[in-house]
């Protein structure tokens, strides 16, 4: 076997320091499946879950939140009703409003409380990948738009 000339050393040289200074690419792909999770990063490549390692921004998972609040008062009764009650068991039936009653009921939530993140993908979702050296395993970092959000308090 001949041994590589000058030029051949030096091109194998650039390629090795331009791999070894590009640890991983960064692709684009959608999610087209939610369970079992897959990304397609090409029209003829999709990427199953065996592929793909999960950041926490693209999957729910819980975090500690300190918080101090209070529920949102709920009227839970209705001031302008009545009700019908005797003096004695023999009395005259009479009518008593309610008004003058507090109806109103919340919860103080203190402390640090364990809280779930809702960040799993969802179908359509465009996501951001790095493809690891090797080409192996894929990273997905997190999603191109914010992520579609339902949740009561919006």
């Amino acid at each position: 076997m001949k041994a590589p000339n000058l030029v051949e050393q030096i091109k194998m040289i650039v390629v090795n320091a331009n791999t070894a200074s590009k640890p991983c690419n960064w692709l684009y792909g959608t999610v087209v499946s939610v369970d079992p999770l897959e990304i397609k990063i090409s029209p003829t490549l999709i990427l199953s879950s065996v592929f793909l390692v999960l950041s926490n921004r693209v999957k729910d998972h819980y975090v500690d939140m300190t918080v101090s609040m209070q529920t949102e008062n709920d009227a839970f009764m209705n001031p302008e009703h009545t009700h019908d009650y005797t003096d004695t068991p023999v009395g005259p039936s009479k009518t008593q409003p309610t008004a003058d009653l507090d109806t109103t009921h919340h919860h103080e939530i203190k402390g640090k409380k364990k809280i779930k993140l809702h960040y799993a993908l969802k179908l359509n979702e465009k996501v951001i990948l790095l493809q690891m050296a090797g080409g192996k395993q894929f990273y997905v970092l997190d999603r191109v738009d914010p992520p579609i959000t339902n949740g009561e308090w919006l």
